[in-house]
C-alpha cells in the first residue's frame, strides 16, 4: 500500500515538473549563429593586437627603424651666418661665421724657431688661403662620420640608437633671412614605429647668433641632446690657443671649466644646468637649457696637428613631450653673450680683476667708437691708466730716487758691519729715519698699480675685437698676432733697459749684468705675444721713463743739484 502511494506521488511530482517546463518556464537564449566570415574576421582582429604587443619589445622596435643615407642639406642664411642643417639626423652640418676670417695657426715662438732650425718640425704644407671662420670643423684624415653632429639627439634607451640618424621630413628646402626677413623656422619631423615622434623646430635670426629650439618627443623616455664635436672651436692647436680650449657650464649657479688638457677620458656636471658650451678663446657654440640634467664632456685622442676631439652632451631624464633650448654659436663678445642671459657674459674670461676690467673694456669699446683703430684706443686707454695712477706710481718713483741717493752710505754700513749683521741692521734702519726714507716706499705703490696693469692685460688677451684688427696697415695688420716686424718687442725691451737704469738702486755690478740679462731676454721672450699687449706695456714703460724723468727734475730742484743722468 505505502509502495503505491509512493509511485503515485512520484508521478503527479514528474507529471508536474513537464507541465511547468512545458507552458511556464522562460525560453532559454537562442545562441547566435556565427558564420565563417565572422570567425574570420575575429581571428584577425586578435592578430594585430598579439602584434602589437611583440613590437612594443624595444628590439622589435628598432628592427623596424630606417636608417638614413646620406641626407638632404638644408641651408640658412642671414647676414651673420652661413649655416647647414642636415636632414639626416636633423643636424647641423655646417656653421660659418661671415664675419670673421681664419687665422694662421702656423706655431711661432722660441720652441717651434729652435724645432725648424734643428730640422725637427713637421715639414710645411703648401699655404692655402684663409677663408672664413668655421665653426664646426672639419680635419684632414678624420672623417667626420667619425664625429657627432650638434643637435644629434639619441634616446636614453641604447636599444634605439639608430633614431640618431633616421630621416626627418622638412618644412623647407632653403631659408634666407634679412632686414625685411629678420626670422624664420626650420620644422624637421621625424614619425617611426610604436608612435615614436620627434620635431625639432629651428627658429634663426637674421641679426644674431642664436637659434631658438623646440624639441618633441613621442615614445621616448629621456634622450641625449649632444653640443657635437669640437663645435664652436675654431683653434685648438696655435700657442695662442693653448690652455684656452674646453667645456664650460653654469650648474646650480656655478661657473664650471673643464680645459680640454685636464679632461681624462670623460667628466660629467649634474644638477640645473643654466647653460652649457665648448669654447676657444674667441669664440663659442652653447647651449642655454635653464632645466635638470647631466652634462658630459668627452675627450678623444687625435693627432697632434689636430688636437684631442671634445664632445659635450645635455642628458634629459624627465620623459621630455616638450623642451625648449636656444644655442648661441659665434663670437665671444661680451655684450652680445650679456645680451643671451642666464650669465652667459662669463665665458669671457677677464680674471682675478674683472671688477677693474670690464670699465677698462667699456672704455677701450668707447674710444675706439671715436677713433675707429684699436690700435689708438689702446693707446688711449694705457694713458688714462697711467693717469689714475700717476700719484701712486709717483709716490714710488720718489722713493727710489730717494734710496738710490742713499746706496752709498748703505755701503758703507754694510761694509763696516758685515761681521755685526745685528748692528748693521740697525744702523740702516737709523739711516732710514734720519733721512724720512721709507725703503719700502718703492714698493707698496707698485702694488697697488699691479692689479690695474693686470686687469688690463686681461681685457686686451681675450678681447675678439682685438682679432684681425689693424694699427697701422703696413706695419700691424692683427693687434691679436705678434708684430710681423719684430719693432714693437725691441722697443719694449730698450725701454724696460731705460727704466732698470734709471730705477736701479743696486750697487753690485754682477747684479747689474743679470738684470741687464734678463731684459734682453725678455726681448725673445714676448717677440710673439700678441702686438696689442706689446703696445701696451711699451707705451707704459715709455711713460714710467718720462714720470722718472719729472721726478729727478723736481728733487734735483729740491736739493738745487743738477739731475744725474743716467
Amino acid at each position: 500500500m505505502e509502495t503505491r502511494r509512493f509511485i503515485l506521488a512520484l508521478s503527479l511530482s514528474l507529471l508536474v515538473f513537464l507541465l511547468y517546463v512545458r507552458f511556464f518556464a522562460p525560453k532559454p537564449p537562442e545562441k547566435p549563429i556565427v558564420p565563417e566570415t565572422s570567425k574570420e574576421q575575429s581571428t584577425t582582429t586578435q592578430a594585430p593586437a598579439a602584434s602589437a604587443q611583440q613590437t612594443a619589445h624595444p628590439a622589435a622596435i628598432a628592427a623596424r627603424i630606417e636608417q638614413a643615407t646620406t641626407g638632404k642639406n638644408i641651408v640658412i642664411e642671414t647676414d651673420l651666418v652661413k649655416a647647414s642643417v642636415n636632414t639626416a639626423g636633423g643636424v647641423i652640418s655646417g656653421w660659418e661665421l661671415k664675419h670673421y676670417r681664419e687665422a694662421d695657426k702656423t706655431p711661432v715662438g722660441l720652441i717651434a724657431l729652435y724645432k725648424r732650425i734643428t730640422g725637427q718640425a713637421p715639414p710645411e704644407k703648401p699655404k692655402k688661403e684663409f677663408g672664413n671662420v668655421q665653426l664646426l670643423p672639419s680635419y684632414e684624415g678624420i672623417d667626420r662620420k667619425d664625429m657627432i653632429d650638434p643637435l644629434s639627439l639619441a634616446p636614453l634607451d641604447k636599444s634605439l640608437y639608430q633614431l640618431a640618424g633616421v630621416e626627418f621630413s622638412a618644412n623647407r628646402d632653403s631659408l634666407q633671412l634679412s632686414k625685411d626677413k629678420p626670422s624664420g623656422t626650420l620644422v624637421l619631423t621625424y614619425r617611426g614605429p610604436a608612435g615614436i615622434e620627434i620635431e625639432k623646430q629651428l627658429t634663426f635670426h637674421n641679426d644674431s647668433y642664436k637659434v631658438d629650439i623646440t624639441i618633441r618627443t613621442k615614445g621616448l623616455d629621456g634622450y641625449t641632446l649632444s653640443l657635437g664635436t669640437d663645435f664652436g672651436i675654431a683653434d685648438k692647436v696655435s700657442k695662442d690657443a693653448s690652455g684656452r680650449v674646453g667645456m664650460v657650464a653654469v650648474a646650480d649657479g656655478k661657473l664650471i671649466s673643464d680645459k680640454l688638457g685636464s679632461i681624462k677620458g670623460e667628466v660629467q656636471h649634474a644638477g640645473t644646468i643654466d647653460w652649457f658650451g665648448q669654447d676657444d678663446k674667441y669664440f663659442t657654440a652653447s647651449i642655454i637649457y635653464g632645466g635638470t640634467g647631466i652634462v658630459t664632456s668627452k675627450k678623444e685622442a687625435a693627432p697632434a696637428e689636430v688636437g684631442d676631439l671634445l664632445t659635450t652632451d645635455l642628458t634629459v631624464k624627465d620623459k621630455p613631450e616638450e623642451h625648449t633650448f636656444t644655442l648661441y654659436a659665434g663670437p665671444k663678445i661680451f655684450t652680445l653673450l650679456e645680451a643671451q642671459g642666464h650669465g652667459m657674459e662669463r665665458l669671457v674670461d677677464y680674471g682675478w680683476f674683472s671688477i677693474l676690467a670690464k670699465p677698462m673694456f667699456w672704455l677701450l669699446r668707447h674710444f675706439y667708437s671715436i677713433t675707429k683703430n684699436y690700435g689708438i684706443a689702446i693707446i688711449l686707454l694705457t694713458i688714462v691708466v697711467r693717469a689714475l695712477l700717476f700719484y701712486p706710481s709717483l709716490k714710488s718713483a720718489t722713493a727710489m730716487e730717494e734710496m738710490k741717493k742713499l746706496q752709498p752710505q748703505l755701503t758703507a754700513l754694510r761694509e763696516k758691519y758685515k761681521k755685526d749683521p745685528t748692528r748693521m741692521n740697525q744702523e740702516m734702519m737709523k739711516l732710514y729715519k734720519d733721512h724720512k726714507v721709507n725703503p719700502l716706499g718703492g714698493c707698496l705703490p707698485m702694488l697697488l698699480q699691479l692689479p690695474f696693469f693686470v686687469a688690463l692685460y686681461n681685457v686686451l688677451s681675450v678681447s675678439i675685437e682685438l682679432r684681425q684688427s689693424p694699427f697701422i696697415s703696413f706695419w700691424i695688420k692683427d693687434l691679436s698676432v705678434y708684430d710681423p716686424y719684430y719693432i714693437l718687442p725691441v722697443l719694449m725691451g730698450v725701454s724696460m733697459i731705460f727704466t732698470m737704469r734709471m730705477t736701479s738702486a743696486t750697487p753690485d755690478p754682477q747684479q747689474a749684468k743679470i738684470m741687464m740679462f734678463m731684459n734682453i731676454a725678455f726681448i725673445f721672450l714676448f717677440a710673439w705675444l700678441p702686438a696689442g699687449l706689446l703696445l701696451y706695456i711699451t707705451l707704459s714703460n715709455m711713460l714710467s721713463i718720462v714720470q722718472q724723468l719729472y721726478v729727478r727734475r723736481i728733487i734735483s730742484r729740491k736739493t738745487n743739484t743738477p739731475a744725474l743722468s743716467s
